[in-house]
C-alpha cells in the first residue's frame, strides 16, 4: 500500500478483531469492575472501622480510667460488638471476594475455549466455503454440459424425425417404383410375345411364298428348304442331277457346292491391318461402341470408365470419361440421336449420360 494507508489498514483490523473479541465477554468485565470496586469500597470502611475501632478502644479506656459506672461498661461491650459484625461482615466479603476471583479465573477459562472453539469453526467454515465454491463452479459446468447436450439431442431428434419422413417417402417411391417396374416387365413380356408371334407368322409367310432364293443353312452348314412350290423344288432337283453327272465325268465338287454357287450371298473379310492402336483404359476394355451421328468410339472398361474417342481425325483424341460407376463396365450404347450414352456395369446397375457436357442423368439398379 501507498503512503499510511498501511497503517490505517492495520488499525481498522485492530479494532475490529478488539471489537469481535471484547464483545462477548463485556458483562464479566464489567461484573470484574464492579468486584473490585466493592472490594476498594469495603477497604476503605474497613480501615475507617479499624480507626473507629482504635478510637474506641483509646476513648474506652479512658474512661475506664476516669469514669468506673456500669453506664461505660455497657457501651463498651455495645462497641465491641458493633466490631465483631464488622470483622464478620469483612470476613464475608473477603471470602466473596475468593470466590468472585474463581469464577473470574472459571470464566476465563471458558472464554479460552470458547476462543479455540470460535477458530475451529472459523477454519472449518473457510474450508466449507471454498468447498461449496468450487461445488458451484463443478455445478455449473455439469447445468452447461447438460443444456448442450439437450441441445444437441434435439438435434438428433429432429434429424431423426426428417429421416424417419424421408425414409418412409424412399419406401413409398420404391414401392411405387417396384409396381411400375413389375407392370412394365409384364408389358415388355407381353409385347415380347407378341413379336415372337408376328415374326412366327412372317417366318411362316415367308416359307410359304414363292420366292426362289429363300432357303436355310443349318448348323451343319448345309442347305435345307422349306416348302416351296414345285417349280422351285423341281429346278433344283435338275440342277443336282445336273451336277451329279459332272462330277462322274471328273470334273469334281459336290452337289450341295454346286447349288452354293447358283445362289447369291454376301461375305465378310476379316481385317489384317492394324489403323490405329491407343490405350483405352486401365486394365480390360470390356465394350466398344461407335456413334450413329459423329465419328466418337466410345469404350467401356474395368476401370468403373466410359470414354470417348473423337475418330475424325487421323491422331485419336480423348473427348472425357463417364464416371460413376461402381463396378466395371460391360456394355455401352449410344441412342438414335447420339446425345445420350448408356452404361451397364457389374453392380447391377446401368446410368445415362449426356454426351454434351458428360454429365450423369439416370442411375439405376436391378436385381
Amino acid at each position: 500500500m501507498e503512503g499510511g494507508q498501511w497503517r490505517n489498514s492495520i488499525i481498522n483490523q485492530l479494532q475490529s478483531r478488539n471489537k469481535r473479541e471484547t464483545a462477548a465477554f463485556q458483562d464479566i468485565i464489567a461484573f470484574q469492575s464492579r468486584l473490585f470496586d466493592n472490594v476498594n469500597t469495603l477497604k476503605n470502611e474497613n480501615l475507617q472501622l479499624q480507626l473507629l475501632n482504635e478510637r474506641i478502644r483509646y476513648t474506652s479506656t479512658e474512661s475506664v480510667l476516669s469514669n468506673t459506672g456500669g453506664a461505660s461498661n455497657e457501651r463498651i461491650q455495645a462497641l465491641e460488638q458493633k466490631i465483631l459484625a464488622q470483622q464478620e461482615e469483612l470476613t464475608s466479603l473477603h471470602r466473596r471476594r475468593g470466590e468472585s476471583a474463581q469464577q473470574i479465573i472459571t470464566l476465563n477459562a471458558k472464554v479460552h475455549e470458547q476462543e479455540k472453539s470460535l477458530q475451529a469453526k472459523d477454519i472449518i467454515i473457510s474450508e466449507n466455503t471454498a468447498l461449496i465454491a468450487s461445488l458451484r463452479a463443478e455445478i455449473q459446468l455439469y447445468e452447461t454440459n447438460m443444456a448442450e447436450l439437450q441441445g444437441l439431442n434435439q438435434v438428433i431428434r429432429d434429424e431423426y424425425q426428417a429421416l424417419q419422413i424421408a425414409l418412409s417417402s424412399v419406401e413409398d417411391k420404391l414401392r411405387k417404383a417396384q409396381d411400375e417396374n413389375r407392370s412394365l416387365v409384364e408389358r415388355l413380356i407381353k409385347y415380347k410375345a407378341k413379336d415372337a408371334d408376328k415374326m412366327n407368322e412372317e417366318n411362316e409367310h415367308f416359307l410359304k411364298s414363292s420366292n426362289p432364293t429363300a432357303f436355310f443353312i443349318n448348323t451343319f452348314g448345309r442347305v435345307s428348304f422349306g416348302k416351296k412350290s414345285d417349280k422351285v423344288r423341281k429346278e433344283l432337283e435338275d440342277a443336282a442331277r445336273e451336277g451329279s453327272s459332272r462330277s462322274s465325268g471328273g470334273s469334281g465338287g459336290s452337289n450341295e457346292e454346286k447349288i452354293m454357287d447358283t445362289i447369291h450371298y454376301y461375305t465378310s473379310i476379316l481385317p489384317t491391318k492394324v489403323s490405329l492402336r491407343f490405350d483405352a483404359h486401365d486394365g480390360e476394355v470390356n465394350a466398344v461402341k461407335w456413334s450413329p451421328t459423329d465419328r466418337i468410339l466410345a469404350t467401356g472398361g474395368a476401370d468403373r470408365k466410359v470414354k470417348l474417342w473423337d475418330m475424325s481425325k487421323s491422331v485419336v483424341e480423348s473427348r472425357g470419361a463417364l464416371v460413376g460407376s461402381n463396378a466395371g463396365v460391360m456394355s455401352v450404347d449410344f441412342d438414335s440421336t447420339g446425345a445420350y450414352i448408356v452404361g451397364a456395369s457389374n453392380d447391377f446397375a446401368s446410368r445415362v449420360w449426356t454426351v454434351g457436357d458428360q454429365r450423369l442423368r439416370v442411375s439405376r439398379k436391378y436385381y
